[in-house]
């Protein structure tokens, strides 16, 4: 047997090198950091029930386009805020991602659209809230129909004509016998005799004079043998375009009356333009529809009908060659094919326009019972793509949406109508708790409700709808108690909140008594800063908990301690003075975020959590809690990639402290972790067990804090001089 190696990955006794290349993966990316949760109200946009919150996320650049969903209201005054939350250089970042849960249930504005008497459709703004009632939209006409008419060439004589005879088909209906009666004995008595003739038959035609001498024109008209062709009310609306066949049915009738053999169909269908303006954003649009007929057919026997329905295309016929069809629209991809298959059948015509041959059978009007009945090759039954090209056009639309009832057709026009019905809508207590249920599923960093006091404060202040019904306590309590629920080993969702609370200083403080968790945190300043629509305006103190979020994810191992924040001012509650070093000390014995002035401008006393059981330095700092949870995860997350699911044949004891000692590594240059006389590189004590199917992981970080505190021992003793 020749020689030959054999490994896990080669097999061969052909002498020569080769190379396996393995990449070794070894995780080094951090957990989710700098991610924060606003949940409010707005007066725009989809609320909690509507939007899936994992895909509800922004960047801190995102405030236009935040702006233009949410329109205005503390949502978009909390990611303004967010966007830039810091006045000083040490903190010059924010948060990486921006979660919005809106409580509010707004409606959308909305506004019927007719057609000959009947529902076309509802135009809908696509935003929620008031700021829909402000739209309107106009429809005019752009093409009024112009209905088949033909004029003849001259009449040579009017003798002999009393009694000539010659068939119509309107709309390719049964072919009817017309014979002009009476004594005629020029071009206006030949006209009575043949609109008395139409109106005995009920056909929808009248005769008129053509413009030259001795000229006839026969017209399509909603009133058989009226004077003048009058228009059809319902052309807009309908899905079809009108035709009508003369017929030589006697031999020469025709041609003596100057009339020659042959369909004629309307030179014009409708079209409509739909104007919608709002000008307080600027949007005004315009939207041209010009219907095509998408496809024409013809049965040559004695009577035929068809009807589209949105599932198949039926015809019922009689004479002929042929028989009725039934045809499942869904077989064909386009209207050319559909056509091509129907043109197939024996006595069938049938021809898709230029316009349509791509398109969907889908986009054919429906029609019922429509008359395609006609001789030779001639195609009556004239079926248009107009619902079709009015909602794909309305689909364009940025302001309004459209929802059809109408299957077939055009709107009529109509005069300028605004929406109605846009309400900003109300936060119930429910809509709390279901909006915090959410949560669960994402993961953040730091929670920041928008809200300070009752809904009956805030109805009575304008800034909520007077059906809301939330109370503050109930929120600080729920967001509290999710935070404590989905910050464990098990779920590995770690988070904080910033709770806020407007009222006097003594309720303030029992309410962060009350809160006393090291993962909820509280400011209680009303605050000052320019809002949405560049006005100065004195928020409640959920913008400074805003604030004081973004500065934290944008400080990272940093604390927002003695940091400025961008606010142009602050108002205390009553009892309370920022500038009092006892005040300011009860406030942080009460466990609550202080803002102070100096010089510099303002700036945060501490990052006091409302935890109060004792001096844990990472509980009592929001900096130390936040930093805590992004290390615990990240080495859970990074254990989990890199260990779990291994053999052990391939993972040892070592080489798992290898890694551990890589990440600690990692997080000493991230200065998540920080030396220590006991501890030169950040941790100390590690060590791995492993005791299948489980792995033992301990050890002691030194957690990067913050220095809260400066002790100065100065020492003035007195001068003493001597001269010589």
């Amino acid at each position: 047997m020749s020689q030959s190696i054999v490994t896990p990955w080669l097999n061969t006794n052909i002498p020569g090198a080769y190379v396996n290349t393995t990449v070794i993966s070894n995780p080094t990316g951090l957990a989710s950091s700098g991610v924060v949760l606003i949940m409010g109200e707005a007066a725009g946009g989809p609320d909690y029930s509507i939007t899936t919150l994992a895909n509800n996320f922004f960047g801190p650049s995102a405030v236009n386009q935040v702006t233009a969903i949410y329109t205005s209201g503390p949502i978009v005054d909390a990611f303004r805020a967010l966007s830039a939350p810091s006045n000083d250089p040490d903190i010059s970042g924010t948060a990486t991602s921006i979660y919005i849960i809106k409580t509010n249930k707004g409606t959308q504005a909305s506004a019927p659209v007719a057609a000959h008497s009947a529902t076309y459709g509802t135009f809908n703004a696509l935003n929620w809230g008031v700021g829909g009632n402000l739209f309107n939209f106009t429809i005019t006409s752009l093409d009024a129909e112009v209905a088949p008419t033909i004029t003849g060439t001259t009449i040579s004589s009017y003798s002999g004509l009393s009694g000539a005879s010659f068939s119509v088909r309107v709309n390719g209906g049964p072919q009817t016998l017309i014979t002009p009666m009476g004594t005629i004995t020029d071009r206006t008595s030949l006209l009575t005799s043949l609109n008395a003739a139409f109106a005995t038959a009920a056909v929808d035609l009248d005769a008129t004079a053509g413009t030259a001498a001795n000229t006839i024109s026969i017209n399509w008209s909603g009133t058989p043998g009226s004077v003048s062709p009058v228009a059809d009310p319902a052309a807009y609306s309908e899905g079809y375009g009108k035709s009508f066949e003369l017929i030589d049915s006697t031999p020469g009738d025709l041609a003596a009356l100057g009339l020659i053999a042959g369909m004629t169909a309307s030179s014009q269908e409708p079209g409509v333009e739909v104007s919608i303006i709002n000008s307080s954003v600027g949007v005004n649009e315009t939207h041209n529809v010009n219907p095509n007929i998408a496809m024409s057919i013809g049965y040559e026997g004695t009577t035929a009908t068809m009807t589209i329905n949105a599932t198949t295309l039926t015809t019922t016929v009689t004479g002929g060659t042929g028989a009725n069809l039934s045809i499942t629209l869904a077989n064909f991809t386009t209207i050319s094919q559909l056509a091509a298959f129907i043109n197939s059948q024996p006595g069938y015509s049938c021809t898709a326009s230029p316009a349509a041959i791509q398109l969907p059978p889908s986009a054919l009007d429906h029609v019922t019972a429509i008359g395609i009945c006609s001789t030779a090759d001639v195609q009556p039954g004239r079926v248009k793509d107009s619902a079709f090209s009015f909602q794909a056009s309305m689909g364009t639309s940025t302001a309004l949406g459209f929802t059809p009832t109408a299957v077939a057709g055009l709107p009529d026009p109509a005069s300028l109508t605004y929406l109605s019905g846009g309400l900003r809508g109300p936060t119930l207590a429910a809509d709390i708790v279901n909006a915090i249920a959410q949560m669960a599923g994402i993961q953040v960093n730091i929670i920041v409700p928008l809200f300070s006091q009752n809904a009956t404060a805030d109805i009575a202040a304008g800034n909520t709808d007077p059906g809301s019904t939330y109370t503050i306590n109930a929120i600080n309590e729920l967001i509290k108690s999710h935070c404590i629920e989905f910050s464990t080993p098990t779920l590995k969702h770690n988070r904080i909140a910033i709770c806020s609370y407007n009222d006097t200083y003594a309720n303030c403080k029992a309410q962060a008594q009350s809160l006393a968790s090291y993962r909820v945190s509280m400011t209680f300043q009303q605050c000052t800063q320019v809002n949405s629509a560049g006005v100065n305006t004195l928020f409640l103190p959920w913008y400074g908990a805003v604030v004081a979020a973004g500065m934290q994810a944008g400080g990272f191992y940093k604390s927002i301690c003695n940091h400025l924040a961008n606010i142009v001012s602050f108002t205390n509650p009553a009892g309370y003075d920022a500038g009092d070093p006892a005040d300011v000390s009860d406030a942080i014995t009460a466990g609550m975020l202080s803002l102070s002035q100096n010089t510099s401008g303002i700036l945060w006393v501490s990052d006091q959590t409302t935890y109060g059981l004792d001096s844990n330095f990472v509980y009592n700092a929001i900096q130390a809690v936040y930093l805590s949870d992004i290390l615990a995860l990240d080495l859970a997350q990074s254990f989990q990639t890199a260990i779990v699911g291994r053999s052990v044949a391939d993972v040892s004891a070592a080489s798992a402290l290898s890694f551990l000692q890589q990440k600690f590594d990692y997080y000493r240059k991230l200065k998540m972790t920080t030396t220590s006389n006991d501890a030169p590189l950040g941790y100390k004590n590690a060590s791995i067990t492993i005791s299948a199917p489980s792995m033992y992981v301990s050890v002691e970080a030194k957690l990067t804090t913050s220095i809260y505190f400066v002790a100065i021992n100065l020492a003035l003793s007195a001068v003493q001089q001597s001269a010589g």
